[in-house]
């Protein structure tokens, strides 16, 4: 079997993960060119992202209240199926009320990455599937299967095209053919966590609820979680699916070929992600997050200055190398500095935060972008993530997980002798 060292309920987990993306990369991409063909407005394309973003919000509070007593497994089908309904209502109506409640009840999210309230179940179910010292690979692999799922996925958001092509389908039919995919690939994924044994339930069977203010680490959860809300909050400026209408609008750069640039920027990520947890092994988590992620979002401002489109496109490419290193390592960090039975609050917390500071992010980036230039958001993006960096190195560089702390030891002691 490939990776023994991962037992047979995170593979399933990473299996669910990766089908969730590749359904998920493809309608990012294609979302806002979608909603614009059925007459919405750029500010109604930005509002519809956000709605789904404060659904996620709702959901993270309630699992990290009571995901305990429910059960993670349980959660984690009856939210993926949740996102089946919506590709079916995404493909059968254009009423923006309608699809705008749709994403409310079902935390539907439009970016790339497969986050949504799904996740930190995930995050706190995966330590379990692992021995300890391969926690930060084991989250290394999450990542990658969900990057290259997200890549492939970008990659098929040119199945439109081709559709129009061989069948004659007109363009909108042609995309709601991809909505109903990512319905049934959702459907797959709950199959998956259908089969995931009670073992991923360590640390919270047994609560009947969790108060995230009485736990031992939370200032800890609270702190980081409010250093991660800066990071989410510029993330959510630059959704995948504002990217992708930027090229389609700045350069005239055609679906299929925008489809091509998010595979490519994908397949980098994934590779950057094995490094990032090697490199991590190295010079330490909180490090291996910071130096780099500041490079990556230099790339980004540099990218809005640029006249040709392989110029931007390049400097987008070297961003996606960059960008993703600290997912793995954020991940592996929050986990291990808590304990067990707080993972599910550090990850409910940590998704919360994304929630509540990212829905006003594709708005807000919307109406600067029509109120100033599309470059703005780019420049706002890249700028927040470098103040973020900087201070989460000068508060947390010291605060180090078990084994780190054990690392440091064994230096220590080799050095005296």
């Amino acid at each position: 079997m490939p990776l023994p060292w991962i037992n047979r309920d995170g593979k399933l987990i990473i299996l669910a993960r990766a089908v969730r993306t590749f359904a998920q990369g493809a309608v990012s991409v294609i979302l806002a060119i979608y909603l614009e063909k059925l007459g919405f407005s750029l500010v109604q394309i930005g509002a519809f992202m956000s709605i789904g973003l404060v659904g996620t919000a709702v959901y993270a509070v309630l699992v990290g209240v009571f995901a305990s007593r429910i059960g993670l497994r349980r959660l984690m089908m009856a939210f993926t199926l949740g996102s089946a309904v919506m590709g079916i209502a995404l493909a059968f109506t254009g009423s923006f009320p309608l699809l705008a409640v749709i994403a409310l009840v079902t935390s539907f999210s439009a970016s790339g990455g497969g986050s949504s309230a799904v996740q930190p179940l995930e995050l706190a179910s995966l330590p379990e599937t692992a021995p300890q010292h391969r926690r930060t690979d084991v989250f290394a692999i999450y990542d990658i299967a969900a990057t290259v799922a997200t890549a492939l996925g970008a990659l098929a958001a040119g199945l439109p095209q081709a559709l129009q092509s061989l069948l004659g389908m007109t363009d909108l039919a042609a995309m709601r053919a991809v909505f109903l995919g990512y319905t049934a690939l959702h459907g797959a994924a709950a199959a998956c966590y259908l089969f995931v044994s009670a073992g991923v339930e360590v640390g919270t069977a047994g609560q009947r609820w969790t108060n995230p203010f009485k736990l031992r680490s939370r200032r800890i959860i609270f702190t980081l979680s409010a250093l991660f809300s800066v990071d989410f909050f510029a993330g959510g400026l630059l959704a995948q699916s504002l990217v992708s209408y930027w090229f389609f609008t700045k350069f005239g750069v055609k679906l299929g070929s925008i489809a091509f640039i998010f595979f490519a920027s994908n397949i980098l990520a994934a590779v950057s992600l094995w490094v990032a947890a090697k490199l991590a092994s190295r010079i330490g988590l909180i490090n291996t997050m910071v130096f780099s992620h500041i490079p990556s979002s230099v790339f980004l401002i540099i990218m809005t200055l640029v006249p040709f489109a392989w110029l931007a496109v390049g400097l987008w490419l070297a961003r996606s190398l960059l960008g993703q290193m600290d997912v793995p390592t954020r991940q592996s960090y929050t986990m291990a500095v808590v304990g067990p039975e707080e993972r599910v609050a550090m990850a409910s917390m940590n998704v919360l935060a994304r929630s509540v500071v990212a829905p006003p992010g594709p708005s807000v980036a919307t109406l600067l972008w029509n109120a100033t230039s599309a470059s703005v958001p780019f420049v706002a993006t890249g700028v927040l993530k470098i103040g973020y960096d900087l201070a989460l190195w000068a508060m947390f560089r010291t605060v180090k997980t078990p084994e780190e702390g054990r690392r440091e030891k064994e230096r220590a002691t080799r050095q005296r002798v």
